[in-house]
C-alpha cells in the first residue's frame, strides 16, 4: 500500500509540474485585475497611450472622460545611446523611453501623483552584418519598451488605488 501511495503522489506531482511548466493556470486564480472602474486619459494620441488604453480595458477598467481619476500623459521621449566604445563590429545600443505623467482627481483637481515618469531601458545590438536592418531593430526595441512601460504604468495605477 505504501508503494501505491508513493506512486500516486509521484504521478500527481509530475502532472502538476508538467502543467505548470507549459503555462497552465486556473481561471480567476492569480489573474491580473485592476479595481479602477474608469479612468480618463489625457494625451491619448501616442502609441503608448493607445496600448495603455487597450490594456486597461482588457483589465476591466473603462477609459472614459467623465471618470473620477485622470491620467495626464506627456509625450514619449526616446533617446538612443551607444553603450560600447567600438565603431566597428558589434555595436551595443540602449534605447531609453521616458513618459512623464501625473494622476489627479477630477472632482477637485488634486494631484495624487505629480511630475512622475515611467522610464524603460531596452538594449539591442547592431552588427556589421545587419546594418540594413538597424531601423527594424530600433523599432522592435521601442515596441518592447512601450510594452514594459504599459506594464509599469498599470503597476503604478495599482499602487494609487491601494493608497
Amino acid at each position: 500500500m505504501q508503494r501505491r501511495h508513493f506512486l500516486g503522489l509521484t504521478l500527481a506531482s509530475g502532472a502538476a509540474l508538467l502543467l505548470a511548466g507549459c503555462g497552465f493556470h486556473l481561471r480567476g486564480v492569480g489573474g491580473e485585475v485592476l479595481s479602477l472602474d474608469s479612468l480618463a486619459l489625457d494625451g491619448a494620441d501616442s502609441p503608448f497611450a493607445e496600448q495603455l488604453a487597450k490594456r486597461l480595458e482588457s483589465l476591466g477598467t473603462r477609459v472614459d472622460e467623465t471618470a473620477s481619476l485622470r491620467l495626464n500623459l506627456g509625450g514619449e521621449d526616446v533617446n538612443i545611446r551607444q553603450v560600447g566604445v567600438l565603431d566597428t563590429g558589434s555595436q551595443d545600443q540602449q534605447l531609453v523611453l521616458r513618459i512623464p505623467y501625473s494622476i489627479q482627481r477630477a472632482s477637485d483637481g488634486a494631484y495624487l501623483a505629480d511630475r512622475q515618469a515611467v522610464e524603460v531601458l531596452e538594449e539591442f545590438s547592431i552588427t556589421d552584418d545587419n546594418l540594413l536592418s538597424q531601423d527594424e531593430l530600433r523599432t522592435d526595441a521601442l515596441e518592447n519598451a512601450r510594452r514594459e512601460a504599459v506594464r509599469q504604468m498599470i503597476d503604478r495605477l495599482r499602487a494609487i488605488e491601494d493608497a
